[in-house]
């Protein structure tokens, strides 16, 4: 299949990218990596009139790290994120969700702007920074502004961004420094979306308890979820791996809403939704004692 004829638009920066949008609004789709866009206009799924890429723009393209804020490009890919030593060092659950992201050839040229654009049911990266609790940048010809992504992300292909906006960047409150973070997920085979997926950020007091704590999960919830019942629960606890843990995280799972289908039915997600959760907490817990081991 060949996309629809098209009118192709290479911004010089991103003042004319704000310019485009303005002047062609709903006609037209941003091309970052292309990975899950050109697919669909090959399909015609979607056959924009205009295609703004953003590839020539550098300036979207970048990871810093400013005390305690963890600033990355919309234009970052996925391989960058995995191999970036900022990440590793101050936010390793990214890392870890990028080496879920589809294989090693998709990660060069994805993108987190276009994962969080797209908001695919099950894909990796939003997930992740849902977890962190990380806000989205967006820009157009009024501003800028910042919203949380857990309310960027409506549900399933579906957000806040308006047809006028593009996304600038992602911003992550880098936890503390002593904190462990695990990544889980099952898929049907390696490089799929998940069928369920679950991060955990956890730090531990040297007294046993837990001092910070943040979990989510995504599969059949539309977008991905933050469960703030349950990290209140466990919070200055000592639940860990104990049948109060396990209590609360059947508790936290139960009361989130799934939509089943054929193939993966309302329960049978639910039931791997709780198996990668436990697994997502006792793999930090696990990375933290081997750190306590080590010192």
């Amino acid at each position: 299949m060949k996309p629809a004829p098209f009118k192709f638009v290479q911004p010089a920066d991103e003042d004319a990218v704000v310019a485009a949008l303005a002047e062609y609004g709903d006609d037209a789709c941003l091309l970052a990596g292309g990975q899950s866009l050109v697919p669909m206009m090959n399909f015609r799924i979607v056959s924009p009139a205009v295609l703004i890429d953003l590839n020539v723009l550098p300036t979207l393209d970048f990871v810093r790290s400013d005390g305690d804020i963890l600033q990355i490009g919309a234009l970052t890919r996925h391989a960058a994120v995995e191999d970036s030593a900022t990440i590793a060092s101050t936010c390793p659950l990214l890392r870890d969700a990028a080496r879920h992201v589809a294989h090693r050839t998709v990660r060069h040229r994805g993108t987190l702007g276009g994962t969080l654009a797209l908001a695919y049911p099950g894909a990796e990266m939003p997930l992740a920074l849902v977890a962190l609790g990380a806000e989205v940048e967006l820009r157009s010809t009024g501003g800028a502004r910042t919203t949380p992504v857990a309310d960027f992300i409506q549900g399933g292909l579906d957000t806040t961004r308006k047809d006028d906006e593009y996304i600038r960047s992602v911003r992550v409150h880098v936890p503390p420094v002593s904190s462990r973070s695990s990544f889980v997920e099952v898929s049907r085979r390696h490089g799929d979306f998940a069928i369920a997926a679950a991060a955990v950020v956890l730090d531990i007091a040297p007294d046993g308890r837990i001092s910070f704590i943040r979990a989510a999960v995504a599969g059949g919830t539309g977008a991905p979820r933050r469960l703030a019942g349950l990290e209140s629960a466990l919070l200055g606890g000592r639940a860990l791996g104990s049948a109060q843990e396990t209590s609360a995280i059947r508790e936290a799972v139960e009361s989130i809403e799934i939509d089943g289908d054929p193939h993966y039915p309302e329960a049978y997600r639910r039931h791997l939704l709780n198996t990668v959760l436990r697994r997502a907490f006792a793999n930090a817990s696990h990375q933290k004692e081997l750190s306590d081991a080590s010192n």
